[in-house]
């Protein structure tokens, strides 16, 4: 009888470790969708309705405000589904605003669009809580098929109805403000063109959005590799992201160039430093199973040094490409530093990086002692 119930208890617990993997990730794959559909929303209004970009703009630091997830690593499934719950909303909202951009309009129509946007971001973190409630409702009632917009399909009711809710809005901020307060907690504000500050710093803007989606671009890609074929790293993948998340401060939702320029910066490292898991991945075609547990065992490490290591391999980026400046300075063809002779500068730092993990990740016990060089301390087992 003992053996028996042992093998039950057994089971129990794999099938619990299975579904918490499972929903950690939905959450990976809910924030990297929204973080990508961030990026791709901001390029396109910045492109074709650049006057409403600030308004955006407000509106996504409300949504980022919001919420109460705070890390995907918990064994608390109600709190891992809030997170994929509050990622995939959050998403559903910048989605369709995108969704909008891409059907043509007259001016009067784009006016009216900023005016709803503009009333939205104005209203702060309550509207956004309360569209969030009004979400959650959709899931438990019956959605009248008025309420769903034919031009915003969903196959999923709840995310059609919400994504029908807030374009009605948008396009018809008078006509359908009514309707929308009766979800909320109090009266929308008149919705009108504020007098906003001009993007000012267009070009350093645009290439910030770049290295952003870089960044997602390539999360989303080791994210897929790890879970198809290495699941059991993908806690170490989220805390990984996660201390990425934290370490970085820059902002890209404003007007300061010098701002800009450090998000950029900093999204173009951290894409090098995601990409050392597909560049290991791509040199491993056949992958054998010792090969595995040690990138398992490595993945761990380098998230348990938590922000540390961020910092210190930050640093080496940086220290590679002054002395890579420098040297271009003393070659006398080149009285000052070409734009292109700058990115070639920032590519051999990143790539610098990449490799440096590749490495780590292919033979730790040869490659540790030079992240212990650049965290200046050694490195947890």
């Amino acid at each position: 009888m003992k053996g028996i119930f042992s093998s039950s208890n057994q089971n129990q617990s794999k099938t619990l470790e299975e579904v918490i993997r499972k929903n950690l990730d939905k959450a990976i794959e809910a924030y990297v969708s929204y973080l990508y559909t961030k990026g791709r929303t901001l390029r396109r209004i910045l492109k074709y309705k650049p006057q409403a970009f600030r308004s955006l703009s407000e509106l996504i630091k409300n949504l980022e405000n919001f919420g109460e997830c705070k890390s995907f690593l918990t064994n608390d499934q109600e709190a891992l589904q809030k997170c994929i719950d509050e990622y995939n909303f959050r998403r559903y909202v910048l989605e369709v605003i995108w969704k909008y951009t891409t059907w043509k309009h007259t001016p009067e129509e784009i006016k009216e669009f900023t005016k709803g946007l503009e009333a939205l971001a104005k209203e702060g973190k309550q509207v956004i809580e309360d569209l969030y409630k009004r979400y959650q409702q959709y899931k438990i009632t019956s959605i009248p098929r008025e309420d769903l917009d034919p031009r915003v399909l969903e196959i999923i009711p709840e995310n059609w109805a919400i994504k029908s809710l807030i374009i009605r809005y948008l396009e018809n901020p008078e006509g359908y403000g009514k309707q929308l307060s009766k979800y909320l907690r109090k009266k929308l504000l008149e919705a009108r063109v504020e007098e906003r500050e001009e993007v000012k710093a267009e070009k350093e803007l645009r290439k910030a959005i770049i290295n952003h989606t870089l960044y997602v671009s390539n999360i989303k890609e080791a994210y897929e590799i790890i879970s198809k074929h290495i699941p059991k790293a993908l806690p170490s993948l989220a805390k990984l992201i996660e201390n990425l998340r934290d370490w970085d401060k820059s902002d890209l939702l404003t007007n300061n160039q010098e701002a800009l320029k450090e998000y950029a910066d900093k999204c173009y490292f951290k894409a090098y430093f995601m990409k050392s898991i597909l560049e290991w991945q791509i040199s491993k075609l056949n992958i054998q199973p010792k090969e595995i547990e040690r990138f398992i065992k490595n993945m761990r490490t380098l998230a348990e040094e938590g922000k540390e290591i961020i910092d210190g391999l930050y640093r080496h980026y940086k220290e590679v490409e002054r002395t890579t400046l420098e040297r271009i300075l003393k070659d006398k063809n080149y009285q000052t530093i070409l734009p292109y002779k700058l990115k070639e500068a920032r590519a051999s730092a990143a790539r610098s990086i990449m490799y440096l993990l590749v490495n780590y990740f292919k033979n730790p016990e040869e490659h540790k002692y030079q992240l212990m060089k650049y965290i200046e301390k050694p490195l947890r087992r």
